[in-house]
């Protein structure tokens, strides 16, 4: 699977932030507003595995998911690893979720812990999905603004 192959509602992705908070998804017919069950058309939450290999997920409708960013990936040095994630959709079907980011102000320093070198931080990524955090986060010290402006920038030109 590539990128490109699976960017049906939302491409493959890091969020940039400390975590993201999920409930579960609605999925619904768009021209009646029924409910419809969203395992038979293969859509929803996809991440990948340690291995890369994209699994679908559920969130249970009386539980939330939390997603790692890749803010938190840094500042723990690669020890907690960011979630590579895509929403796949289907002909006929419309999506409402609910995601929280949990983000910090622009200027907040992303820097790796003491000991740590920036080569384990970026050997931490997991997913070939993403553009590689190395061409993003260029320095222990960038700001979360100029690093969140750069993987925008990599993101739409990758």
């Amino acid at each position: 699977e590539t990128a490109a192959s699976n960017d049906s509602w939302i491409g493959w992705h890091n969020d940039s932030g400390f975590l993201t908070a999920l409930a579960g998804d609605l999925y619904f017919d768009p021209a009646t507003g029924k409910v419809v069950d969203t395992k038979p058309q293969n859509t929803g939450l996809q991440i990948v595995d340690r291995s890369d290999a994209p699994r679908l997920v559920t969130i249970p409708p009386d539980c939330m998911a939390v997603q790692i960013g890749e803010c938190t990936q840094i500042l723990t040095g690669g020890l907690v690893v960011a979630t590579p994630h895509s929403v796949r959709g289907a002909p006929g079907i419309a999506r409402a979720s609910l995601a929280c980011f949990i983000d910090t102000p622009p200027g907040f320093p992303l820097t790796m812990p003491d000991g740590v070198t920036r080569q384990q931080v970026i050997k931490s990524q997991q997913s070939k999905l993403v553009p590689p955090l190395e061409l993003r986060w260029k320095q222990s010290g960038m700001t979360f603004g100029d690093f969140l402006q750069t993987t925008f920038e990599h993101y739409y030109d990758w």
